[in-house]
């Protein structure tokens, strides 16, 4: 049984583990490991965790299992009115092709009334990701090439009418 709920400062170190379990996972095919390494150093550091889950205005959700371990989490915010971006969303390995990536996609929805589009960004070669978009409904609306430390990545954006 996994529920999904608002994440806590106190899990920080654990949101912190998911990331990174998840971060190698997806992105060691086409990111060397210190790149990796790097990047979640300063993006998934404890200060800056706490710092978008005491923020009002991220939504922050954690997906846990039976042992009230997080498997899985979602952050997004509101742009607009109408339109809700997607930041993250990772399950850990062990755990995908569950629905639990849908049931945090949903609950992002939920904590929106009024939203009529969904969106987001992945990586090109981030195929289980886009994989698992497509199956959500959502379609590529625009592509772009941004450097992250040196490596060119393609990041595809997407998005979902509700």
């Amino acid at each position: 049984m996994i529920t999904v709920q608002q994440a806590h400062v106190d899990e920080v170190q654990q949101i912190k583990q998911v990331l990174s379990e998840t971060w190698i996972d997806t992105y060691s095919s086409f990111l060397p490991v210190e790149v990796i390494h790097k990047i979640t150093s300063v993006w998934h550091s404890p200060a800056t965790l706490a710092a978008e889950i005491e923020n009002e205005r991220v939504f922050f959700n954690v997906a846990k299992n039976e042992q009230g371990e997080i498997v899985g989490l979602v952050t997004a915010g509101r742009p607009s009115e109408e339109v809700v971006y997607i930041a993250r969303l990772y399950v850990l390995p062990g755990h995908q092709r569950q629905g639990i990536g849908a049931r945090l996609m949903d609950a992002c929805v939920a904590a929106f009334p009024g939203t009529k589009t969904l969106r987001l960004e992945v990586e090109e070669q981030n195929e289980k990701g886009l994989s698992f978009y497509r199956k959500q409904g959502f379609r590529e609306i625009s592509r772009k090439e941004e450097e992250l430390e040196g490596v060119s990545l393609t990041v595809v954006e997407m998005e979902k009418k509700l």
